[in-house]
């Protein structure tokens, strides 16, 4: 009887856990993404999905405005950190980030960047886009016309 009783109870557990988990729904996955940036004669994108997922490969053009400038000294090296904000038209839509850059003379003509962005907006497919993650830039002085960055990071879109 007691075997019955507890058999019972194990298996009302188990519906219970089993109900709870049904009813919570899938949960938004997210995926890795990179994009990259060159700098000629304008800005160009090419964003690449690193693993699936419902964003989809797509290129355009880019710009960035709007950024505060502000420089530090750590332990004897001068760096320049900037907060541009960064915009991308698709063929699918735009979308805007946020970054956060410091900028390092790595010497003989070169200034590297890293920093992290995040997701601000989005319109067409990118309209409910949510996203995070790093970025690298490479900016030669000599040639301050041209530029290379790639950001990488997670997004998932939330509709």
């Amino acid at each position: 009887m007691h075997t019955k009783l507890a058999a019972l109870a194990v298996l009302a557990v188990a519906a219970i856990v089993l109900s709870g988990v049904a009813t919570a729904g899938p949960a938004a996955s997210k995926q890795r993404i990179a994009i990259t940036t060159a700098k000629g004669n304008g800005f160009s994108f090419v964003l690449t999905p690193l693993t699936s997922g419902r964003v989809t490969r797509d290129s355009g053009s880019a710009s960035a405005c709007c950024w505060t400038q502000r420089f530090v000294t750590r332990d004897g090296q001068e760096s320049e950190i900037n907060n541009p904000l960064k915009s991308y038209a698709g063929k699918q839509g735009t979308f805007t980030m946020r970054l956060v850059i410091n900028w390092i003379n790595a010497g003989n003509g070169l200034t590297i960047g890293t920093g992290t962005w995040r997701i601000v907006g989005g319109t067409g497919a990118y309209k409910h886009l949510e996203g995070k993650g790093r970025i690298a830039v490479s900016w030669p002085d000599a040639r301050p016309s041209w530029q290379s960055s790639r950001a990488e990071g997670l997004v998932e879109l939330n509709r």
